[in-house]
């Protein structure tokens, strides 16, 4: 725990944009694509993933509870999630439910979770602000998900938009986007990051001293 931990934090040393060029160079699909901060001034958040899957299914009495609050098929995650983890929802891309809002987001972040992704949309982003919760995610949308989603999995592995996550993966998020490096790469990552950024200093100091003559002499 203590190794994937400080992994983690080194992973989150780094932007999201040079950790996706780092998974691009080892062929690895590794960026969430259309999913972007929830507000300005968010910072960069790494964690562990932890995947969860629900799925359509309209009307589902199993789902159902009155009112507002937490759905039931979200009370399965706020019941697994602790210290450390980083929520990452498949929800399929949907845009006409949220699964994810401020109650659960307060809750996670009194249990130490670092931050949410979702594929889809999340609501009450006003409170998800004001508390200082880290969520991403496709869009907003007031409407509550129990009538259109039941739970699907947790901890078993998920793709979403093209990446796939398992539990345990790095995520590291900032207002770039979003990234997952597969847990067993983790080393190679970091590694190919520290030649990487070597490489964007070189080129900071050329261009500001107006002196590129070939991006590729660095």
């Amino acid at each position: 725990m203590e190794r994937t931990t400080g992994i983690a934090t080194r992973l989150a040393d780094h932007p999201t944009s040079a950790i996706s060029d780092a998974l691009d160079e080892l062929g690895i699909a590794g960026a969430f694509s259309g999913i972007r901060a929830m507000r300005e001034g968010i910072g960069r958040v790494g964690g562990r993933a932890l995947p969860v899957r629900f799925v359509r299914k309209a009307n589902d009495p199993d789902a159902w509870r009155f009112g507002g609050g937490v759905g039931k098929p979200l009370e399965v995650v706020l019941k697994t999630m602790k210290a450390g983890d980083f929520v990452v929802m498949d929800l399929d891309g949907a845009t006409n439910a949220s699964a994810w809002g401020g109650l659960a987001s307060r809750l996670a972040q009194r249990r130490g979770v670092r931050g949410t992704i979702l594929w889809g949309t999340c609501r009450d982003l006003e409170e998800i602000r004001a508390v200082g919760y880290p969520v991403w995610a496709v869009g907003v949308c007031p409407r509550r998900s129990r009538n259109e989603f039941a739970f699907g999995s947790i901890n078993q592995p998920i793709d979403v938009a093209g990446v796939s996550v398992a539990a345990g993966d790095y995520v590291v998020a900032d207002e770039s986007g979003a990234v997952c490096v597969p847990h067993a790469r983790a080393d190679e990552v970091l590694a190919l990051l520290a030649r990487i950024e070597a490489q964007e200093r070189a080129l900071e100091e050329q261009v500001r001293d107006d002196a590129v003559k070939s991006w590729d002499e660095v």
